[in-house]
C-alpha cells in the first residue's frame, strides 16, 4: 500500500510548475505562414508541433482555439532531442476543441430513388462511417438497427440465409459480424463473393486465437447495397465511389453537414524504453470520427483468448510522466486510449468516453520484447460507458502484463463484458479503490 501512495505523489508532477512557459497559438482561422501568437495563431497542429523544436528543453504549450481540427494523417512526435522539457496540447480556456480523424466532404446530392439519394466522392476518399449533423448513422444492414433490440442493435438468424442473399446481387465488401458460439466475444468477417450454392463467402474470424464458430443465431449484416431500405442508412460503393443516403424525414441535405471517418488513431507518441517520450499532456481535447478497427485486431494478448490492435484515437509507446486530462473520446470506430508497449508514470484522470467500438481504456504490454511493458500508471475519476459498440470484448479497462496500476474513483457502466479486465495481470499489482462498476455482461457470457 506504501508503494502505491508513493505512486499517487509522482502522478502529479507531470507538468513542471516552475520556469516560463512558451505558448504557440493555434486557430481553424489562422494561417500556417503566420508567427503562432495570439494575435497571429498557426492553422494546424502540425504546424505548430514543428514550431515547438525551436523551444528544445524548455517548456511549450500548444494552445488550440475553439473548432474543429481535422487530421489529414495521424500525428506522430518522436522522441528526438529537440523535445521540450515539457509540452503540452491543450484547449484555449473553456473553449471546445474538436480533434478529428475524419474529414468534413462537400456532397452535390442528387435523388437516386424510392427517398433514395446519392452523390459522387472523390476517389481518395475511403470510409466506414459516416455523420450528418453529427450524429453517426448506420451502414445499410439486415437486420435494421434497433436502439432497443439489444445485442449489435439487432440481430436474425436468417442473415445470411441463401434467399436473402440471391436479392444482394454482388455483396462484396458486405461484412458479417457475430458472436462467437460461446458468446463470450465477436467475430467479424469480410464478405468476399458468394459460391456456387448461393452461400457468401468469407474472410475474418481472427479477432479469437483459436477455431471458433460464429453464433449461428447472433449475427447480423452490414454494407450490403441491396439492405439500403431505412430512413438513416447509407452505403458507400468504394469502386465507383458513390455515396447513398437515405435521409429521414427531418434531415434537410442541403443544410446538413456531411463528416466521414478517415483515420484510426489520431495522434501518437512514439518513443521506447530507452529513450522515451517524457512530460507530453493532453487536456481539454474532445476526439472524434476514428475509423473502425475490428478487422485489424489480429493480434494476440498475453494471457487472453482474444486479439487486439494497438491503436486509438490516443495511442503512448515508449513514455514516461505523461497525462491525459480532462479530454472527451465519443462515438469512435475502435479504442479511445491505448498504452502500449514500455510506458510508466503516466496518468489518466478526469476523462469521459463513451460509445466506442471497442475498449476505453487499453493497457498492453509487450512480449516480444525484453521489458516492454507499462508500470505505475494511474486511472483517477474517469467516465467510461457503452464501450464494445462493434467488438464485444471491448471493456472499460483492459490490463495486460502491467505493474503497480492504481484504478480509483471511476464509473464504469454499460459494458458489453468485464468493465475492468485483467489478463496476465497479478492482482498484487493492482490497487483498485472507489470505483462505480455496474451493466457488466450485458451482452456476452461471463468469461
Amino acid at each position: 500500500m506504501q508503494r502505491f501512495c508513493l505512486l499517487l505523489y509522482f502522478f502529479v508532477l507531470i507538468f513542471p510548475a516552475n520556469g516560463q512557459v512558451h505558448k504557440i497559438y493555434v486557430s481553424v482561422k489562422g494561417k500556417d505562414n503566420n508567427a503562432g501568437t495570439f494575435e497571429k495563431p498557426f492553422q494546424t497542429l502540425k504546424k505548430a508541433l514543428s514550431a515547438r523544436e525551436s523551444f528544445s528543453g524548455k517548456q511549450v504549450s500548444i494552445q488550440l482555439r475553439s473548432g474543429t481540427y481535422y487530421l489529414p494523417e495521424t500525428v506522430v512526435i518522436k522522441s528526438n532531442a529537440k523535445l521540450p522539457e515539457a509540452l503540452e496540447i491543450k484547449a484555449f480556456a473553456k473553449e471546445k476543441v474538436i480533434i478529428s480523424a475524419g474529414r468534413r466532404i462537400s456532397p452535390d446530392w442528387q435523388l437516386f430513388k424510392n427517398g433514395i439519394y446519392r452523390t459522387v466522392v472523390p476517389p481518395e476518399i475511403s470510409f466506414e462511417r459516416l455523420y450528418v449533423d453529427g450524429v453517426s448513422q448506420p451502414m445499410a444492414r439486415y437486420p435494421n438497427a434497433d436502439s432497443t433490440a439489444g445485442i449489435f442493435n439487432g440481430t436474425a438468424e436468417d442473415a445470411t440465409y441463401y434467399v436473402r442473399v440471391l436479392s444482394w446481387g454482388n455483396p462484396f465488401g458486405g461484412y458479417l459480424h457475430a458472436l462467437d458460439e460461446d458468446r463470450k466475444g465477436s467475430l467479424h468477417y469480410k464478405i468476399t463473393g458468394v459460391d456456387d450454392t448461393d452461400n457468401v463467402e468469407l474472410d475474418g474470424g481472427w479477432q479469437y486465437n483459436r477455431p471458433v464458430h460464429p453464433d449461428k443465431y447472433v449475427r447480423f449484416v452490414e454494407n450490403i447495397f441491396g439492405e439500403l431500405d431505412a430512413p438513416g442508412e447509407w452505403y458507400f460503393d468504394k469502386t465507383l465511389h458513390f455515396l447513398y443516403f437515405y435521409p429521414e424525414n427531418k434531415t434537410d441535405l442541403s443544410k446538413a453537414i456531411i463528416e466521414v471517418s478517415n483515420l484510426k488513431n489520431s495522434i501518437e507518441l512514439q518513443g521506447s524504453a530507452q529513450n522515451p517520450i517524457r512530460n507530453v499532456v493532453f487536456r481539454n481535447l474532445y476526439f472524434r470520427h476514428n475509423e473502425r478497427s475490428f478487422m485489424e485486431s489480429k493480434e494476440a494478448v498475453s494471457g487472453s483468448d482474444r486479439a487486439v490492435f494497438r491503436g486509438g484515437a490516443l495511442l503512448l509507446n515508449g513514455t514516461e510522466n505523461c497525462r491525459i486530462e480532462s479530454c472527451s473520446f465519443g462515438d469512435l470506430g475502435g479504442n479511445a486510449i491505448m498504452l502500449s508497449g514500455y510506458n510508466k508514470n503516466d496518468t489518466i484522470v478526469n476523462c469521459l468516453v463513451d460509445h466506442v467500438g471497442t475498449s476505453a481504456f487499453s493497457l498492453l504490454g509487450n512480449d516480444k520484447i525484453k521489458n516492454d511493458n507499462s508500470s505505475q500508471i494511474a486511472i483517477i475519476n474517469n467516465t467510461f460507458h457503452h464501450t464494445g459498440e462493434i467488438e464485444k470484448q471491448g471493456s472499460g479497462i483492459h490490463l495486460s502484463k502491467a505493474k503497480q496500476i492504481v484504478i480509483k474513483n471511476n464509473k464504469i457502466y454499460h459494458v458489453p463484458g468485464s468493465a475492468i479486465k485483467f489478463d496476465n495481470v497479478s492482482q498484487d499489482e493492482v490497487m483498485s479503490s472507489n470505483n462505480t462498476i455496474f451493466g457488466e455482461f450485458r451482452e456476452i457470457n461471463h468469461q
